[in-house]
Formats: C-alpha cells, sequence, structure tokens
C-alpha cells in the first residue's frame, strides 16, 4: 500500500512499485497502470521526467534512496501551511486512494509479465 511521509517541508508519496517496474509496465503492459469505468480512463500511474500528482493520477520520475528504490513523488509544503497532514491529505490523499488500487492490479500484470518475459528469454540463442 502506497503511503505519504511527511519530513520538514516535504509531503513525499511512496509508491509501492519500483520505478523500473513501471517503465517495465508501461512498455509490456500500459493498462495495468489504468482505472477505468466503463470505457474511460479515471486514473493513470505513469514514469516521467518531473513527478506531479492530481485526482487524475501520478508521475513519478524518482525513487527513494534505500535499498528499495520505490517510486516516490515529492511535493514542497508551503512555509504558510500549518498542517502538514491536512495538506498532504488534500493534495495527495484523492490520488493516493487511487493509486492503492492500481498498484494491486500492477502487481498481479507485473508478475505474470515477469514470467512471460522468462519464457522469452530462455528462447533467444546467442550463436
Amino acid at each position: 500500500m502506497a503511503n505519504i511521509k511527511i519530513a520538514g517541508g516535504a509531503a513525499v508519496l511512496v509508491s509501492t512499485l519500483k520505478l523500473e517496474a513501471i517503465r517495465l509496465l508501461e512498455r509490456y503492459r500500459p493498462n495495468a497502470l489504468v482505472l477505468r469505468e466503463d470505457d474511460d480512463v479515471v486514473f493513470r500511474v505513469q514514469s516521467g521526467n518531473t513527478g506531479s500528482v492530481s485526482q487524475h493520477g501520478v508521475c513519478f520520475a524518482t525513487t527513494t534512496r534505500n535499498e528499495a528504490a520505490l517510486a516516490e513523488l515529492t511535493l514542497s509544503i508551503p512555509a504558510d501551511v500549518t498542517d502538514a497532514k491536512e495538506f498532504a491529505m488534500d493534495k495527495i490523499g484523492p490520488a493516493l486512494l487511487q493509486l492503492n488500487h492500481v498498484e494491486a492490479q500492477a502487481a498481479a500484470e507485473l508478475a505474470a509479465l515477469n514470467e512471460d518475459l522468462t519464457q522469452v528469454r530462455d528462447t533467444i540463442t546467442v550463436v
């Protein structure tokens, strides 16, 4: 489950997915990163050069600096904000709810994709 960490003047959205996993899914199974209602896309997770978040999606551009290297998004908390938790709830909360749904479907799809890619690799012979 994704979470929000507040440290000093920053609110950090941390995914349970690695950034490299998001990029792999974008390449091979992009629908795993999308939530739909009927045929309409209502939320999307993607990678990019600049992170952003809205009620319609999250774009991750950086990773946590630990071994896990999870996708993360850092927002600066304005100096005049007195309640950092409420700021995070307002700016990131709606996306966090949707992100958790995407992560659940993406994890299952990622496991299947890794099996498929292993099978493909096993068919490749270098002569």
